[in-house]
């Protein structure tokens, strides 16, 4: 394995998530959220911090709509401010989404709404799922290189709760590319889901 930078690393994930064919993308996503809806981490959750996977990221879309569906409370993410940083706002229905920018699809941020800069156990949040390009079994995480999501998590990146789990498609874990890196700034994941599975990234 190649010991990329975080540069070409990152372009590397993102010219092979481009690749991708939908049917693929559709196929894995399903089985990946087959393990997750099994899984006592979710089974056990009452609050869930999510995303709508786009532009060849895995389909949570399914999941959503489970977590709704089995009275779990559900929190989104949008951007907010100047600079840019992630809210999770409440989500009662998944027809409040809205078209943003990038292709993203985002909930409302209504008057008086809770929204949260950070997921945390205190807020009713137990199981935060987050997205990447890559991942590593140590648990390590390379987004987009903007640090939205490292910045979100920062608050609670030493407490075991909520609980982290990074989801990706077939080749995001280890990938051939390049080792994921882990810099002191980043925030590492507690678990990895994927099509295979849900692996534990602590000892």
């Amino acid at each position: 394995m190649s010991n990329l930078g975080k540069a070409e690393l990152r372009a590397a994930l993102l010219q092979r998530r481009r690749q991708r064919d939908g049917e693929a993308i559709a196929a894995q996503s399903a089985a990946l959220l087959a393990h997750l809806l099994r899984h006592p981490l979710w089974q056990q959750a009452r609050g869930i911090a999510a995303f709508v996977g786009v532009r060849g990221e895995p389909d949570t879309w399914g999941l959503l709509a489970a977590t709704l569906a089995e009275r779990k409370r559900l929190w989104l993410p949008r951007m907010v401010g100047r600079p840019a940083q992630i809210a999770f706002v409440p989500v009662a229905d998944l027809r409040e989404l809205a078209p943003a920018g990038f292709g993203l699809l985002e909930p409302p941020l209504s008057v008086g709404s809770a929204a949260l800069a950070t997921p945390t156990a205190a807020a009713g949040i137990d199981l935060v799922l987050v997205p990447g390009l890559g991942f590593g079994r140590d648990g390590a995480r390379l987004g987009f290189g903007k640090g939205h999501y490292d910045r979100a998590l920062a608050p609670v990146r030493d407490l075991s709760a909520p609980l982290r789990v990074g989801v990706c498609l077939d080749g995001d874990l280890n990938p051939v590319e390049g080792e994921v890196p882990c810099e002191p700034l980043d925030v590492p994941m507690h678990w990895i889901a994927t099509p295979d599975g849900l692996h534990c990234c602590r000892p």
